[in-house]
């Protein structure tokens, strides 16, 4: 079982974390995959579920030298759904120009409003149902702590 799980849904990259912090092998293979959606396109739309796992310093550290970084310019939208104050936390201490590429671009919305955080991504009706879909399908395959 994995700590992390992630796919597409058109546009929408869809990273779900468990409550356990991703390992490390599955971080590099979601920076790995994220390079592969993203790049050539427009701009960047992540939708990010975690029950309280989060990356490590090391591993975002780790993101910093990845391939992934030549894409942080992209214009992009980031939106959270989590209820873990910790995860709230650490988002918000790390929007700041100096720690994150990506400084002004997270939305952090409660589990209970999914949907709203995929309008918020633009996604289009028919993507808020199969990214729904695929965040339960990912729950399934993440170990339970």
């Amino acid at each position: 079982m994995k700590t992390m799980a992630f796919g597409t849904v058109g546009e929408v990259f869809v990273l779900l974390h468990g409550s356990l912090p991703p390992s490390d092998e599955d971080w590099v293979r979601y920076l790995d995959a994220w390079v592969a959606h993203f790049q050539g396109r427009p701009r960047a739309r992540t939708l990010i579920v975690t029950e309280g796992g989060a990356p490590s310093p090391a591993q975002w550290q780790r993101m910093m030298a990845h391939p992934c970084s030549s894409l942080f310019r992209l214009p992009g939208n980031f939106c959270l759904v989590t209820e873990s104050t910790f995860v709230r936390g650490v988002v918000h201490g790390m929007d700041t120009p100096a720690l994150n590429p990506f400084t002004g671009q997270y939305q952090v919305f409660a589990r209970d409003q999914i949907v709203d955080a995929l309008r918020a991504l633009h996604a289009s009706p028919a993507e808020q149902s199969a990214a729904v879909a695929l965040v339960e399908q990912l729950r399934q395959t993440l170990v339970k702590s």
